[in-house]
């Protein structure tokens, strides 16, 4: 899992240049999608292509679908194929913009989530990717439940209630995300460990991070920019010299970044 995390950042915000895009493509009105098996992915459900292999993943894309208080955008149930849904625009869901549920192999990508009760839900999925997507003014931007090996990279996720929030979720790499503006920006609950939280920006949140179980938001004498948050940089290295303490307990950021524009030279 790990192997797949996106470490190499020469710059935070770069990582986001690719959200950009999904608010500025061309889109064309879809009604919600919902998916309940590995044989629902046709024309019909928003799919435009592919086989969903690994080399063809079936391919959701082009889409700006106004739920109009469904419950959901794009929900997909119980499925283990390849699919990925990119440059979507979801908004007005009563529950989630998007919801996995049961699904492995399914990335999200390019997609503005914005104005739903829940923006992006997994829920006991494992081995999915939500990564370059805007994700605002939802109550909570991402909520992972029971979901574990996932990835959350470089994203924007600004003006929700929570950022992030994993609720007995683990082993989970959340890198190289803007997370601003929110009431909390990530919160780890119910025993989430073992998250690797790297490389992000968290900048004018209210709260910027709560765990109950130890995780790990440093790797390789990198860690994350908190901008409510200045100690002394001695060596002029790009780090302060002192923690960043996330509960009393001991979860702490050991290498906080001095901007945001410090990245992690790690591929692993």
């Amino acid at each position: 899992m790990r192997t797949r995390a996106l470490l190499g950042i020469a710059c935070l915000l770069v990582a986001l240049v690719g959200v950009l895009g999904a608010a500025d493509a061309v889109l064309t009105d879809h009604a919600p999608i919902v998916i309940s098996n590995n044989y629902e992915f046709t024309a019909e459900n928003g799919v435009i292509s592919g086989s969903g292999t690994f080399d063809d993943p079936y391919i959701i894309a082009g889409w700006n679908i106004d739920a109009g208080y469904s419950r959901y955008g794009i929900s997909v149930h119980r499925t283990d194929r390849y699919f990925v849904i990119s440059d979507v625009k979801i908004s007005g869901a009563s529950q989630a913009g998007i919801f996995l549920s049961y699904v492995e192999n399914a990335t999200v990508k390019d997609c503005d989530v914005s104005g739903n009760w829940i923006g992006i839900v997994l829920n006991f999925a494992s081995t999915d990717l939500i990564k370059n997507c805007k994700i605002r003014s939802n109550t909570d931007g991402i909520h992972l439940y029971f979901s574990h090996d996932n990835q959350i990279l470089g994203n924007e996720l600004s003006d929700n209630d929570t950022g992030v929030w994993l609720d007995a979720s683990n082993n989970c790499d959340i890198v190289g995300n803007l997370i601003s503006s929110n009431h909390m920006g990530a919160y780890l609950d119910l025993g989430a460990q073992g998250n690797l939280l790297v490389s992000n920006a968290f900048v004018d949140n209210l709260h910027n991070a709560h765990s109950v179980d130890v995780n790990m938001w440093d790797k390789d004498g990198r860690g994350n920019y908190w901008s409510d948050f200045q100690a002394i940089d001695a060596t002029n290295d790009g780090i302060w010299d002192s923690p960043y303490v996330i509960r009393s307990e001991g979860d702490q950021d050991n290498f906080p970044l001095v901007n945001m524009c410090q990245g992690t030279q790690s591929n692993n």
